[in-house]
């Protein structure tokens, strides 16, 4: 769970806010270990067979704007550098469509995601490894596995042609100073 402000919300697309330090809450599989700093992940195995429980933990990579056709199985974040003062690059996540809830909006991550340089001219494959585990854990089939790659390949087309969201104002977006960080519900749970 991410707590974020909506900066937009529209048939065609949703932006959330997601300032450095949120909490939020990460799948753990010992949730009394001490904090890796958010950098430790879920095997697939283990996600496969649902022993996990969920851990507060602190959004620590950067502030993040995340923007997404709540249609499509992807998302655009765009990360800024310490003080919002140039663009660090784009991550396209490679997620499921939006479902809404009463606290916002339901996805799951699909494990591939793929870095953009801020000149969008260069960009990698991330987490190659973690999608194959999840093929051989059994959470995709193959034809599932391939509407991933899919994705990826449909929105990489979109950085290669200029075509929106990378077209438009959303490199320049500042947030409002005056927001706060948002907050984990109380009541998370019942969704």
């Amino acid at each position: 769970m991410f707590p974020s402000i909506v900066v937009l919300d529209t048939p065609e697309l949703v932006g959330t806010w997601l300032p450095l330090d949120t909490p939020i809450l990460n799948g753990v599989t010992d949730p009394t270990a001490p904090n890796d700093g958010g950098k430790g992940h879920l095997s697939a195995e283990t996600m496969a067979a649902k022993e996990w429980s969920m851990a507060q933990r602190n959004w620590h990579t950067a502030g993040t704007l995340r923007l997404k056709n709540p249609r499509l199985m992807w998302s655009l974040w765009v990360f800024w550098e310490p003080g919002m003062t140039a663009l660090r690059g784009w991550y396209i996540n490679i997620d499921a469509p939006y479902k809404r809830t009463r606290l916002g909006f339901d996805t799951w991550d699909m494990f591939l995601d793929v870095v953009v340089q801020p000149d969008r001219k260069r960009w990698r494959y991330k987490d190659e490894d973690e999608f194959a585990e999840a093929i051989d854990a059994g959470i995709f089939d193959e034809f599932e596995a391939q509407e991933v790659r899919d994705t990826a390949a449909q929105a990489l087309q979109i950085i290669a042609e200029n075509r929106k969201p990378f077209n438009s104002v959303w490199g320049t977006w500042r947030p409002d100073p005056s927001w706060t960080i948002p907050q984990i519900p109380r009541d998370w749970e019942d969704v």
